[in-house]
């Protein structure tokens, strides 16, 4: 059920593998993609194709792929250093390989949506125990499961053009916490907010630096980070100190003080605008607070 367990080849520290050399080994098993998506950092792969019937190896690889049946079926074999499975397979089943299993397994004429989470993303947000945590039932056999498949269903039929890292991580993060035992949003001590993940913090930083000149919402981090908006501003805070707010104006304002000091020609304005405040006076005000000095004050402080 899970073709593409026998093409990919893992990329040590940059996740998967890129879109060229995914779309080669798709094809090379004689699939017919119909769509393919990999993020900037090759953390997670999507990918919706069919297949004539097929006989293959399973390799081991650090990777969780999770693929469901869109149309066709029929009887199918999967045996690995993990798992046996023996089913028939139906549009809607979901199955999956977990990370360093290998093997083999026959399957039918079929068509799939496959999302493919290199282990290091796995285990940022939910330890490294999490092969542990599997659902027994999901790990077992193939089964069902109305959120994974709406998941993978809306992901799967988004053309390529209209797709986004957020989403993928969003759904790779929504799908993977589904397939464990354990509650939605882990915490750290009764009360506390438990803090966002290392490269989920990444990541917002990076949509923040790439947009300077203008307001990047709570819910557009919130995407980007892959959780729901309502954890996402506590869990924020406690890995960083500060609210999402807070924390987008003060990478403003370090910025805007770079430029002060680097574009002497440029005036207060400009810069203003260039990190986003059309308004000099709110931008002054939101300076002196950071720095204690006017724009022009400290401009006028820094060495020639």
């Amino acid at each position: 059920m899970l073709f593409l367990i026998v093409l990919v080849r893992y990329i040590p520290n940059m996740g998967l593998l890129t879109i060229d050399i995914a779309r080669a080994r798709l094809e090379a098993t004689q699939a017919e993609v119909h769509n393919l998506y990999v993020t900037e950092d090759q953390s997670v792969l999507l990918y919706r194709a069919s297949y004539p019937a097929h006989v293959g190896h399973i390799r081991s690889l650090p990777a969780l792929f999770v693929t469901m049946c869109v149309s066709g079926g029929g009887p199918m074999r999967q045996s690995t250093s993990l798992q046996l499975i023996e089913a028939e397979i139906a549009p809607g089943d979901i199955g999956l390989v977990p990370p360093n299993s290998k093997g083999a397994g026959e399957w039918p004429e079929i068509s799939v949506i496959t999302l493919g989470i290199a282990i290091e993303s796995v285990s940022e947000s939910f330890g490294d125990d999490w092969p542990q945590k599997l659902k027994r039932e999901t790990f077992s056999k193939v089964f069902r499961d109305p959120l994974v498949e709406s998941t993978l269903m809306s992901v799967g039929h988004t053309q390529a053009g209209d797709i986004s890292d957020a989403t993928l991580f969003h759904a790779a993060h929504m799908v993977t916490h589904q397939l464990l035992d354990q509650p939605f949003e882990p915490v750290a001590k009764s009360g506390e907010a438990f803090p966002l993940s290392g490269a989920s913090l990444n990541r917002v930083k990076q949509l923040l630096a790439k947009n300077l000149d203008r307001h990047v919402t709570v819910e557009e981090m919130a995407a980007t980070a892959g959780i729901s908006r309502h954890h996402f501003s506590r869990r924020f805070k406690a890995a960083t100190g500060q609210s999402p707010h807070q924390f987008a104006i003060h990478g403003k304002l370090e910025h805007a003080a770079h430029l002060l000091a680097e574009e002497e020609n440029a005036s207060v304005l400009s810069i203003a605008q260039k990190v986003g405040y059309c308004n000099p006076a709110q931008f002054a005000k939101l300076f002196r607070r950071q720095f204690g000095l006017s724009p022009r004050s400290w401009r006028s402080r820094m060495p020639k």
